[in-house]
């Protein structure tokens, strides 16, 4: 009898260490799987900062070149070009030539 209590208690250790090792393997598993979802959402962040890190460059650029732009909005200069150019006004005593072509 002793035999067969023996038996039973080392069936019941196998199955209780069989147990904690799936108990350990799934965890190891969940914590995979964790992961590379973790590394798909990072990457898909880092794609998005970069693309408004490009925007921003962008912006910084055309800020530049409208605060250029206003600086020279005060002079003789810019005032005549936007006179000529967006007006259609020209000095007196100037010849216009108008291209009939386009």
């Amino acid at each position: 009898m002793s035999q067969k209590k023996e038996r039973r208690k080392v069936k019941k250790t196998n199955v209780k260490d069989l147990l904690k090792v799936c108990a350990v393997l799934a965890v190891c598993v969940y914590a995979a799987v964790v992961f590379v979802q973790q590394k798909i959402t990072l990457s898909k962040c880092e794609t998005v900062a970069d693309e408004y890190k490009e925007k921003i460059a962008a912006a910084q650029l055309e800020k530049q070149k409208l605060e250029d732009e206003l600086e020279k909005a005060g002079t003789d200069e810019y005032l005549e070009r936007i006179a000529r150019d967006k007006l259609g006004l020209v000095k007196a005593n100037e010849r216009v030539f108008i291209d009939i072509t386009q």
